[in-house]
């Protein structure tokens, strides 16, 4: 099974070798300002799992973490917790199809926007839970 993704102008493209888990929605201030938007939609694999295809990702260190960016135009595809850690995230909405990948909890709701309204059926956590 392969999941295939990529930046929106096409320049940098991805392939996900595993079914992602952990999809959560994550409303910290540090994802909402790195995406410019309310939220952000996260799935993991492990790191062997996610392969580059085309272009090279531009890393940004930031806040104890490496945020990765398609480096043609600024999509955000990727986070990771260190250069070594055994999962990677990707952005659900850069997957060529996200539609099966619906979230399964909601996570720093203390940062959320007023106007944001929240899933009632899923897990909501005002941080992050140990088990993501």
């Amino acid at each position: 099974m392969e999941f295939a993704g990529g930046c929106v102008c096409g320049g940098t493209r991805y392939v996900l070798k595993s079914l992602p888990s952990a999809l959560v929605d994550c409303h910290c201030i540090d994802c909402r300002r790195s995406a410019g938007a309310p939220y952000v939609q996260w799935g993991s694999v492990p790191r062997q799992d996610l392969v580059v295809t085309k272009g090279e990702p531009r890393k940004i260190p930031y806040a104890n973490r490496i945020r990765s960016f398609a480096a043609c135009c600024g999509t955000h595809l990727f986070f990771e917790d260190s250069k070594d850690s055994d999962a990677i995230d990707f952005t659900i909405a850069s997957l060529d199809d996200p539609t099966p990948f619906a979230p399964q909890k909601a996570i720093f709701l203390e940062d959320k926007l007023p106007w944001v309204v929240i899933d009632e059926s899923i897990p909501s956590y005002q941080t992050i839970p140990k088990n993501v």
